[in-house]
């Protein structure tokens, strides 16, 4: 006799599972697959059969990825969920977050690029590649040529930053830096910098440049506390209430990223 009874399908059978210990499962499989940046996720029905899980808590841990920066969503033909390429946006945002939280302000983040920066900049000048010395090179002249102050001029001014982290041969603070020189911006609360000070600041980039070029640890250590302390002073002297102040949110993805300027 025939069974009346509907074949049970895949999603009749499948345990409810939360979005969000769903999203640490497909994190935790990227991983244990090697997956790199740019690697294709398996089309939704396999996921489904992979993780027990319905269609509705895939596509809504994928989200979850997908805010996170882990993964990102491509439409059209060829589309589905890929492996994201890294975004500074998915640490920074939510750790300044907590730092707002927790009421850290401005004085502290100043304070921890002071520690980080200088150590950064004396690694570099030891392990720096001519490649890498070349991209400071050039990054230093592409800022000299720019009107200073302005928005490109923040951003070239953070990528020479950036490179001379990149040059430090050490990546976990070097991405420490990244993240942190996201949040360490007194631009969205007001903070402006005299001609003199940028002046001043191209002038300290030079000596910084030279010193890592040539290989001088101890140099381009002081230089770099020399420059960060002239920020800062400039800070106190002319912000001093914005020191205590919460720090401004990094923004989303859509909203634009904070950007450094010293």
């Amino acid at each position: 006799m025939t069974d009346p009874r509907p074949a049970s399908t895949s999603t009749d059978i499948q345990r409810p599972r939360k979005p969000i210990v769903l999203a640490e499962a497909i994190a935790e499989g990227i991983v244990q697959a090697g997956m790199r940046p740019g690697d294709r996720l398996p089309v939704e029905a396999a996921m489904v059969l992979q993780y027990g899980a319905g269609r509705a808590s895939i596509r809504e841990a994928l989200r979850i990825l997908e805010a996170e920066g882990i993964v990102e969503t491509r439409v059209g033909a060829g589309g589905g969920a890929f492996v994201a390429s890294p975004r500074r946006e998915s640490i920074a945002r939510p750790l300044s977050v907590l730092m707002r939280m927790s009421d850290i302000g401005l004085r502290e983040i100043l304070d921890a690029r002071l520690l980080i920066e200088p150590a950064l900049a004396a690694s570099a000048a030891v392990h720096r590649t001519a490649e890498q010395a070349t991209q400071l090179q050039d990054a230093a002249e592409a800022l000299e040529l720019l009107d200073e102050g302005g928005e490109e001029w923040r951003r070239m001014n953070r990528e020479f930053h950036t490179a001379i982290a990149e040059a430090a041969a050490n990546r976990p603070l070097a991405v420490m830096w990244d993240v942190l020189s996201m949040i360490a911006d007194g631009h969205d609360a007001g903070v402006r910098y005299p001609e003199h000070s940028l002046h001043d600041a191209e002038a300290a980039h030079r000596k910084i440049l030279k010193a890592i070029i040539s290989g001088d640890a101890e140099t381009a250590e002081s230089a770099m506390r020399a420059h960060l302390e002239a920020m800062a002073s400039h800070v106190a002297i002319e912000y001093p209430q914005l020191l205590g102040e919460p720090i401004a949110l990094v923004r989303s993805r859509t909203g634009g990223a904070v950007r450094s300027r010293a």
